[in-house]
C-alpha cells in the first residue's frame, strides 16, 4: 500500500509537537517535517522509519521544491512572530511560494494555520489587523488575501487558532501555557480585585491536533475553521486562576478600557496602536469549533482541565 505523504511545517513547536502524536503511529502517513533545527524535538525522531527530516527554512521555501511537489498533504504550522519586514516575507510571500510548489496531481489538501486575532464578527478579518496590528498580525491579514491566488487555492483549509494553552515533559509550552506560573502569579493578587468585561476562546494544543487530523482525513464543506472552546470572560478566567493558585478573591471592581489607557498613561506605560483597538474592543468571540464539533472526545474543555498540565 502506498504511504501517503505529509509535509509539516513547524513541528518543533507546540501545536506541532501535538500533531505529530497523530501522525507518527500511524502506518498510512509518511511524515516530512521541514526543521531548522532538529535538536529542539522532544521525540526520538530516528526512531520513527515514517519521518525524514528536511533541514531548512521557510525563508528558503524554494529548495524544498521538489519534496512538496511529491507530497499529498501539507501541514502549515510555522511562523514568524516578529514586528518587523521577516514577518511579512515568511508569513505572506514565502507561504504563498510555499503553496504553489505543491503539485495539482499530488496535492490533496493543505492546512494553514492563520491566527483568529485577524477576526472580528462573524469571523470575518477586519481591516484593522491590517493597518494597526503588530507585524505578526499584520502579516497574517495579508496573507489571507494573498492565499487566494495559490493555484490550488481550492485545497487550501484555513485554521483561525484562538488562545492556545499546551505544553508538559514531551511537548514545549504555549507562550500562554509558559506564562502561567507560581512565579507570576503574584500578578493574580493584584488583578484579582479587578476585572474587565472581556470575551475569549481557547483551545488545548492536543485538541487542536485532534481537529487539525479530522479536517485533513475527513472532506470538509468550509474553506475557515475557528478552532476555540466555548467563550469565558475575563472573570470567570481571573476566578479560576485565583482558585488554581489558591488566591482568595474578597471583592472586584469593574474596570473599564478608558481607565486601562489613563493607567498605562499615568504610570508611562507604552501603548501601541493595536494595543489600544485591542483594549477598546474587548471582545474576541466567534463562531468556533472544536473537538465535539466533529464528535471527538476532549480532555481539555474547560479551564479547570488545562491548568493541571502546566508547569509548576
Amino acid at each position: 500500500m502506498k504511504l501517503e505523504k505529509i509535509f509539516i511545517t513547524g513541528a518543533s513547536g507546540c501545536i506541532g509537537h501535538y500533531i505529530l502524536d497523530q501522525f507518527i503511529h500511524d502506518p498510512n502517513y509518511e511524515l516530512h517535517l521541514l526543521i531548522r533545527d532538529p535538536s529542539r524535538l522532544k521525540i526520538q525522531y530516528q526512531e520513527f522509519p515514517n519521518i525524514t527530516i528536511h533541514i531548512g527554512e521557510i525563508e528558503h521555501i524554494e529548495t524544498q521544491s521538489q519534496v512538496l511537489a511529491e507530497m499529498d498533504y501539507v501541514i502549515h504550522i510555522a511562523t514568524a512572530w516578529g514586528d518587523s519586514d521577516e514577518a511579512c516575507v515568511v508569513n505572506q510571500i514565502k507561504t504563498l511560494e510555499l503553496f504553489n510548489a505543491c503539485h495539482p496531481d499530488h496535492c490533496k489538501k493543505i492546512i494553514y494555520f492563520s491566527t483568529a486575532s485577524i477576526l472580528g464578527k462573524n469571523n470575518t478579518p477586519i481591516p484593522q489587523a491590517g493597518t494597526l496590528g503588530t507585524g505578526y498580525v499584520r502579516s497574517k491579514y495579508k496573507a489571507y488575501h494573498t492565499i487566494k491566488e495559490a493555484k490550488l487555492y481550492d485545497r487550501i483549509v484555513t485554521v483561525f487558532p484562538t488562545l492556545v494553552f499546551g505544553g508538559d515533559k514531551n511537548h514545549p509550552y504555549s507562550h500562554i501555557s509558559s506564562g502561567i506560573t507560581p512565579q507570576n502569579a503574584k500578578f493574580l493578587k493584584i488583578l484579582r480585585f479587578l476585572y474587565m468585561d472581556a470575551r475569549f476562546h481557547f483551545l488545548h494544543a492536543y485538541d487542536i491536533a485532534q481537529v487539525v487530523k479530522y479536517l485533513l482525513t475527513h472532506p470538509t464543506d468550509q474553506k475557515d475553521y475557528v478552532l476555540g472552546n466555548p467563550v469565558m470572560t475575563g472573570k470567570e478566567t481571573l476566578t479560576t486562576l485565583c482558585q488554581h493558585f489558591n488566591i482568595p478573591i474578597y471583592f472586584r471592581i469593574p474596570i473599564s478600557g478608558h481607565i486601562l489607557k489613563f493607567l498605562a498613561g499615568l504610570f508611562r506605560i507604552k501603548v501601541g496602536s493595536w494595543d489600544r483597538f485591542c483594549i477598546e474592543n474587548p471582545y474576541f468571540e466567534y463562531n468556533v469549533v472544536n473537538p465535539k464539533t466533529f464528535g471527538l472526545d476532549s480532555k481539555y474543555s474547560s479551564l479547570t482541565s488545562v491548568l493541571p498540565d502546566i508547569k509548576n
